[in-house]
């Protein structure tokens, strides 16, 4: 890649290549800067909203991931399985390590719950150079330096166990944490939403639309549908190209999340087959994938 090759984007910005004390690990992190830096610049409100959506969505997921591993494992060892599952995702994307992980998940504490609440925001530490300004320099350290995102999320629980949160969080439902997982993505999801719709209508926005129908059909094809139009420019090129990665990474979660959600409803619920589809897919559209599996997790704990 020509930015690999020669330590600058498009714009003329460098490229940093140290964010740790080493070397061969900051060559791991390289790639993810290349890919988020151009979407993170908050140049293109379609952009920045894509990416509140998905990281909701995968942070969500990656609670599900770790209340699953301790509700089956009384051992904190147990911990490293979501652990390594989401620094895969971390390296080779949620398109691949969630519907795969999926595959391999057959079938709780106040800590659960804090973990929920607390890692709920830790797409921040990433996202926060699209709607704040801040150096080239730590945009893209934010950029690598999440990729450890997993083992804070994970400490995060390790100490919660360690310490009384019962005395906080008296008689948590085992659910709870899946609805507090649920609730930020189907936030993050209602945004993403709201404010692609605003940014259409809005006389400044990215178009003018004189109908709410037809600004929720543009908000909705510029934030999931892929396109194939070309970029306008240079420097547009790889943003647009990465934006359209993390459409397909939706797409994909969709096509993952709705029938895993339908495994875990479908025992305790007594609907039929397409009737339980079609309220998954409309909860998606509304809420969100990420939403949509952390409650199907929660109806299922709650209801069995």
């Amino acid at each position: 890649m020509e930015v690999k090759r020669t330590s600058r984007f498009a714009d003329g910005s460098p490229l940093l290549r140290r964010f740790t004390p080493l070397s061969s690990l900051d060559e791991k992190l390289v790639p993810a800067v290349i890919f988020y830096n151009g979407i993170l610049d908050g140049s293109d409100p379609v952009q920045r909203l894509l990416l509140v959506d998905i990281h909701s969505t995968m942070q969500a997921t990656a609670l599900c991931m770790l209340v699953s591993s301790r509700s089956s494992a009384s051992s904190s060892l147990f911990l490293i399985v979501p652990t390594i599952w989401n620094i895969l995702n971390q390296f080779y994307g949620a398109a691949f390590v969630y519907p795969l992980y999926l595959l391999f998940e057959a079938t709780v504490s106040a800590a659960l719950l804090v973990s929920a609440l607390l890692g709920s925001l830790l797409p921040f530490t990433f996202l926060f150079p699209a709607f704040i300004p801040c150096s080239v320099a730590r945009k893209q350290r934010a950029i690598a330096l999440y990729r450890f995102a997993p083992i804070v999320f994970t400490l995060l629980q390790w100490v919660g166990e360690h310490i009384p949160l019962e005395t906080l969080f008296a008689g948590v439902p085992d659910s709870a944490p899946y609805v507090a997982a649920g609730l930020a993505a189907a936030v993050g999801h209602f945004y993403a939403l709201v404010e692609a719709v605003v940014a259409a209508r809005h006389p400044r926005g990215i178009i003018r639309r004189s109908h709410i129908s037809a600004s929720v059909r543009y908000a909705f094809c510029r934030l999931y549908l892929p396109s194939a139009a070309p970029p306008p420019s240079a420097i547009a090129a790889l943003p647009q190209a990465a934006h359209k990665f993390l459409q397909y990474d939706v797409w994909i979660l969709v096509a993952a999340f709705v029938p895993y959600a339908y495994f875990l409803v479908a025992p305790v619920v007594s609907m039929s087959f397409w009737v339980v589809i079609a309220c998954l897919l409309s909860a998606t559209l509304a809420l969100g994938p990420g939403a949509v599996l952390a409650f199907a997790y929660a109806l299922r704990w709650h209801l069995s």
